[in-house]
């Protein structure tokens, strides 16, 4: 039986149609006779005991800011192999071949280059999602209609996600990468898809104003993209964690890498940002680079939470001209659930619900570039204690309060006079009762408080309030301190 090798034919373009089905035929019929039919110089059949075939050379190929993919030729290739395998159609090897002026789609030579359109390559599912979510904030379709944002809410490329003051939420792809937009940002989805070729991904958002963290999965070599704009500047990577920041016309666009290397594009100058240092992207397109602040110290990082409202010291950091907290739920701060900004090393919160909690804090530069941040724990417990103190008929009777928050709670009540060092007059523990009267309190000047201990799932939680100043008159005809105080 004579056999012939396919690239030794010859024959007009016009009929290169009919050699498209000539590479299925011939793989079926190797598969049927237990040999190897390979299109391309090189190729060959193995016989006998021990015959072995070298394994293809890895896929290399990439995308371009043009959005087509350059492929760079392996041995053994073909425009009908290429079409094949990673097209969405057979007979897509045409326009290839148009594009990239290729005399013969059965020889190719190993290590050029083609361009292959990506709207010609087949795709896989890359899809995206609302994570979280908290507060309020709108969806916009391709078309500019608004729908309230919600969980589980499926994102496509041409939607606009926008969150409200006080709110967050959290983009989940299926990739793995993740984008946490907190309160009053907006950002557009241009680019959502993967291709068959290398798992290759494109992603691309446009961050219109506000601020977001990215944790982006690692493309390693697929040769894919994912890249966030501002109006000014391009932020890309191949798997890490970074935030962006751009606040509108005439604001630079700002990027801070918390993990990995970025690549910050504009229209000036392109610089490679490194872990720890930040980029600032004039609006004329000039780009500077420089280290970010370090974390600040949370002072105090174990005391439990008590009062209604949370209060956050921070060690100040040379440099800085403003703080940051976030509190989450959750340590990779998928859940974000308040957040705020000062310009002391002191910031208040508005209170949470009970529990574990964690605290993120970062401290600001002049230029607007955040600073690394630093994660604690932290323990909540809404005690909410209050206290009062009024003349009552038989003496002095002090009230007391404590937030419901379930559990067990005892109090005590502590009363000295007001000389520094004094011991306590009064040092009763083990209250039940919600108040304790003084009889005979003599004329002075006294301070006191009252402390809680709180029982809730085996934890005990103690709170004090600050003391406070009582002062005790004297009666007209009376003269002297009198007796120690009695307590009911």
């Amino acid at each position: 039986m004579t056999r012939f090798s396919l690239p030794a034919l010859r024959l007009p373009p016009a009929r290169f149609a009919l050699l498209a089905l000539v590479p299925a035929l011939l793989a079926g019929t190797a598969a049927a006779q237990g040999t190897s039919a390979r299109s391309g110089a090189g190729s060959g059949a193995g016989s006998g005991a021990g015959a072995r075939t070298a394994a293809p050379a890895p896929v290399s190929a990439h995308m371009g800011e043009d959005g087509a993919v350059r492929y760079v030729v392996r041995k053994g290739d073909t425009l009908y192999d290429l079409a094949r395998k990673y097209m969405t159609r057979p007979d897509h090897w045409r326009p290839v071949q148009r594009l990239n002026r290729i005399a013969d789609p059965l020889r190719l030579t190993p290590g050029t280059t083609l361009i292959l359109p990506a709207n010609l390559l087949a795709p896989l599912p890359l899809t995206a999602r609302i994570a979280t979510f908290k507060g309020t904030g709108t969806i916009e379709d391709g078309k500019g209609a608004a729908t309230p944002l919600a969980v589980d809410r499926v994102v496509t490329p041409g939607m606009v996600i926008e969150t409200g003051r006080g709110s967050f939420a959290t983009l989940q792809l299926s990739n793995g990468s993740r984008l946490t937009l907190p309160s009053q940002t907006r950002l557009r989805v241009m680019t959502l898809r993967r291709f068959r070729l290398n798992d290759m991904v494109d992603v691309n958002f446009l961050l219109e104003k506000g601020r977001i963290e990215t944790r982006a999965a690692p493309l390693g070599e697929s040769g894919g993209r994912y890249r966030i704009r501002t109006p000014i500047a391009v932020s890309a990577v191949r798997g890490t964690t970074f935030r962006a920041a751009y606040e509108g016309a005439g604001a630079p666009s700002l990027t801070e890498v918390i993990e990995g290397t970025v690549a910050v594009s504009a229209s000036k100058a392109t610089e490679t940002v490194n872990e720890a240092f930040g980029a600032t992207v004039s609006p004329q397109g000039a780009v500077a680079a420089e280290a970010l602040l370090p974390a600040p110290a949370l002072l105090r990082p174990g005391r439990v939470q008590t009062d209604p409202q949370l209060s956050f010291a921070l060690e100040p950091l040379p440099g800085a001209v403003g703080y940051h907290v976030q509190i989450a739920r959750d340590a990779g701060f998928l859940e974000m659930e308040q957040e705020a900004y000062s310009k002391e090393p002191e910031i208040r919160i508005e209170s949470v619900d009970n529990g574990r909690w964690f605290v993120r804090v970062s401290a600001l530069a002049a230029n607007g570039l955040e600073g690394m941040p630093r994660t604690y724990g932290m323990r909540r417990v809404p005690i909410g204690l209050n206290a009062s103190s009024g003349k009552a008929d038989d003496g002095y009777r002090f009230r007391w309060a404590s937030a419901e928050t379930g559990g067990t709670r005892y109090y005590q009540f502590r009363l000295r006079p007001d000389r520094p060092g004094a011991p306590p007059l009064v040092d009763e523990t083990g209250l039940t009762d919600d108040a304790i009267t003084l009889s005979d309190l003599p004329p002075g000047t006294y301070r006191w408080s009252v402390g809680v201990q709180h029982y809730l799932d085996g934890e005990s939680t103690i709170a004090w309030l600050p003391e406070q100043t009582l002062t005790v008159e004297a009666e007209e005809g009376t003269n002297g301190p009198g007796a120690p105080p009695g307590t009911k």
